[in-house]
């Protein structure tokens, strides 16, 4: 399979050192990875500038800044995506409370599922 018939992944997470495993995590499971970007504005630049993407993985908190602008550009675009936080689930938004929520730490099986699902034609 070449890179072009991989699924792109868009990750929107802060933490130099999770974004970076979760990014390498995500290539070895068969995945292209656009980004991580470390912040909403440059998520949004993502999207608005990428010719394609499958999914997201969108940490709740970036920086004290929600992400839910991310959040809701993916829901326009009709792009399915999961969040990725500590926080329970409900302590999401309620627009957001029917979307996967994968808490951190990030178990390996858990990531896999879930993308598998989130990519999986209706």
């Amino acid at each position: 399979m070449n890179d072009g018939d991989r699924p792109v992944i868009l990750i929107v997470e802060d933490e130099w050192l999770i974004a970076t495993d979760l990014a390498d995590t995500v290539e070895a499971a068969g995945y292209t990875v656009l980004g991580p970007a470390h912040n909403v504005t440059t998520a949004l630049e993502l999207l608005e500038t990428s010719p394609r993407i499958d999914g997201g993985l969108l940490d709740v908190n970036i920086r004290g800044e929600s992400v839910y602008p991310v959040a809701e550009a993916l829901e326009r675009a009709r792009i399915p995506f999961a969040f990725l936080s500590g926080y329970a689930s409900d302590q999401l938004s309620p627009a957001y409370s029917t979307r996967p929520l994968l808490s951190k730490p990030l178990e390996l099986r858990a990531l896999n599922a879930c993308l598998a699902q989130m990519l999986r034609p209706a």
